[in-house]
């Protein structure tokens, strides 16, 4: 994510705010106490304080919205009240619309007021983020930016409503406590690794002023590890990260058994799993850190049999498909506009469990068709030597004819090969009938090439010079890759690899699928099932739900990570689910109904005057006609498509008027004062009915 930013703007607010911070800290008093609990394992005069941010959403910018971020720090939040370690009054959450850049700063005020030289502190702050561009004072980054954090306000100020990671750092300094544990969980998050007290060495050496020279000499150390969710340069995905924290959190990172997990272990933990980023850990604490206190990782749910004592019975029900939309085009070459014969053309048809896949090929003239059922529906063409080229999900209609017409561009020359031995990790013999898959890819494109091991376990591939991948698979082994590999025009790479035998899957993992609120079991579910041993090696099942919501799959024994997707209902991630060799565990799943949200995303908390918004404030202060402005949320993670069909729009709940037409919005131009509540009901086309409401001080 990239933000035009104000080079000036930015270093003299970060002056300012630093400034501010000497004020507040110097002369401010302590407004808050707690008594002392003794509740560490190893030191009775340890306390235990938490300062959790997730920020999820943003003002003026509702796309960039992350409700995961608020399920993610709860889990994280009722894990550390399990602990013996922490107690309620020692953790504070700052989350959503109350993420400020102000009410952030005021939580690592509370912090600092709270701790103590004996204790240890956690800070963990999940939202976007973003490198600026260039580096502030002190001048300490080597890459030459600095990385920032956006506040609930940070997409309507980029210039002023972010954090940055010296200011982080300036806060974390001015803890006493022993240690600090820091986690980020941002694009970028490997940019916040500032380590303690650069201000001593580094604010001296920008200026001579006698406060900043005092203040330097005021600033504590302590031991801190902080935990980041990617690299410096790299983004970081919604769920790839934190999932895997909490379920080290749980006690399966607690490698030497002792009851508590540190923070190292976590990142260890964590680490090893995730695999659409890198995490990163900088540890300037003396040997590990303790975060939480677990009692057993053995889930209480488990039911465990001698084997398998389950006959699963799913009926196949054949659906009489009323094929009455037609979906056709040409496929033709992007650079000469000729036509392309025998491209493979796919029609993807429904959602998740529910989707249906159509296969044709181009005639003579680059045309394809299809008769289906009308629908949701997405088409992609592929030919040997071209790149894949596809559309977005559409809608096609009873009776409508849909033309879509694509391109396709060729592969670049392949002048360069990779060739290898593949033999077996523990006999050493040769490997025949392995599939190679070779992907070659640069920022805007990507290609497969495949080929098969001979009865030596030799092969050979043909590529584009470039940055590639290898894939390897064979139903008797474990699959493998090869990543991060660059391979220039004519040259040829030498990759021999060793194959580890499959284990053998004697463990059964089932249960039932449930609609949360009514109860009703929930068919045609799709569940993703990644099988993971202890050596980081994966394997990937798949199964559905039957009519009565039972789903199946046999597995080999350990690690399994459950994820579930069905129409018209939220995904779900269950984590972590151990199961064991000759066992049947039940794993049962409730989903919650997929109903689409609503947000004010006018007026919000602010001054407006005469509807133009004046400044950021507390409350929401209307001075004139407001237009209140509705936002229908259809976050990318939905299992369907909002068809809203109405908006009613309530002041003290009195119906004012109903929109039934984008945009959704109605001007509030009535001249009365004092307190009143706007809400907003929302209804979409299965008649569920969703609200949001705010109250606001009205002045004329």
């Amino acid at each position: 994510m990239g933000l035009n930013m104000n080079q000036k703007e930015i270093i003299k607010r970060w002056l300012s705010l630093f400034l501010i911070g000497i004020f507040v800290i110097s002369f401010l008093p302590n407004e808050i106490a707690f008594e002392n609990n003794n509740n560490d394992n190893n030191n009775l005069d340890t306390e235990y304080w938490c300062l959790l941010v997730p920020v999820a959403i943003y003002a003026d910018d509702p796309d960039q919205n992350r409700p995961l971020m608020f399920s993610e720090v709860d889990d994280f939040y009722d894990l550390l009240l399990e602990s013996s370690m922490y107690n309620e009054d020692h953790i504070k959450m700052i989350r959503g619309e109350d993420a400020t850049v102000a009410n952030i700063f005021k939580g690592f005020q509370w912090l600092d007021e709270q701790e103590d030289e004996s204790d240890r502190c956690v800070v963990y702050l999940t939202t976007h983020g973003f490198p600026i561009g260039y580096d502030l004072p002190p001048f300490d980054e080597e890459d030459g930016t600095d990385e920032a954090l956006m506040s609930y306000w940070g997409f309507a100020y980029p210039n002023s409503c972010i954090i940055t990671d010296d200011e982080i750092n300036f806060w974390l300094n001015r803890l006493e406590s022993e240690g600090v544990c820091l986690i980020v969980d941002s694009c970028y998050a490997g940019g916040f690794n500032d380590p303690p007290n650069w201000n001593k060495a580094s604010t001296q050496s920008i200026s001579n002023d006698e406060w900043m020279r005092e203040f330097a000499e005021e600033l504590k150390s302590q031991g801190r590890v902080v935990l980041m969710a990617s690299c410096e340069d790299e983004v970081s995905y919604s769920g790839g990260f934190a999932p895997y924290v909490i379920d080290a959190m749980k006690g399966y990172a607690d490698s030497n058994q002792d009851g508590i997990v540190s923070a190292e272990e976590v990142f260890i933990y964590a680490e090893t799993r995730t695999v659409r980023q890198r995490p990163t850990i900088y540890d300037n604490y003396p040997g590990e850190f303790p975060l939480i206190t677990v009692a057993s990782t053995e889930p209480n749910d488990i039911q465990k049999t001698s084997s398998f004592q389950q006959e699963i019975n799913n009926d196949c029900v054949q659906m009489n498909l009323i094929e009455n939309a037609t979906v056709q085009g040409f496929i033709t070459d992007l650079e000469t506009g000729a036509s392309i014969e025998g491209a493979t053309v796919e029609l993807r048809k429904g959602n998740y469990g529910d989707s249906q896949r159509f296969f044709t090929q181009t005639d003579t003239s680059g045309f394809f068709h299809f008769s289906v059922e009308p629908g949701p529906m997405r088409v992609s063409a592929e030919k040997i030597g071209y790149f894949l080229n596809r559309t977005d999900f559409f809608t096609s209609n009873e009776g409508e004819t849909v033309w879509i017409n694509l391109t396709l561009e060729k592969h670049p020359a392949e002048y360069a090969r990779v060739c290898g031995f593949l033999k077996e990790i523990d006999t050493n013999e040769p490997v025949s009938d392995v599939e190679i898959t070779i992907e070659w890819g640069d920022r805007w494109e990507r290609y497969w090439n495949k080929t098969f091991s001979d009865e030596t376990g030799f092969y050979s591939i043909n590529i584009a010079g470039g940055e590639i991948e290898l894939q390897y698979r064979h139903e008797d082994y474990l699959p493998k890759e090869t990543n991060e590999i660059v391979i220039g025009d004519y040259e040829t790479l030498w990759l021999n690899n060793t194959l580890k035998q499959r284990p053998d899957e004697n463990a059964l993992i089932c249960g039932y699928v449930t609609n949360a609120v009514t109860m009703e079991p929930v068919n045609n579910a799709f569940i993703e099932l990644e099988w993971m041993d202890t050596e980081g090696n994966r394997l990937d099942y798949e199964t559905s739900s039957d009519s009565n919501g039972y789903y199946s799959c046999q597995v080999p024994a350990g690690e399994i990570y459950i994820d579930i997707r069905a129409t018209d209902f939220y995904e779900d991630d269950l984590g972590r689910n151990d199961v064991y060799e000759n066992e049947t565990r039940y794993v049962n799943i409730s989903l919650d109904p997929d109903i689409p949200q609503v947000s004010m995303i006018k007026p919000l908390n602010a001054i407006y005057m005469n509807g133009e918004r004046i400044i950021p404030h507390g409350t929401c202060i209307l001075i004139g006609s407001i237009e209140i402005e509705a936002f229908i949320h259809d976050f990318w993670y939905r299992s369907r498509e909002s068809q809203v069909e109405k908006v009613e729009f309530y002041i003290d709940n009195e119906l004012r008027t109903t929109v039934e037409y984008t945009p959704f919005s109605w001007t509030w131009n009535e001249k009365v004062f004092g307190e009143h509540t706007i809400k907003i009901i929302a209804e979409d086309d299965e008649g569920h009915r969703f609200s949001c409401e705010r109250i606001v001080k009205k002045i004329l």
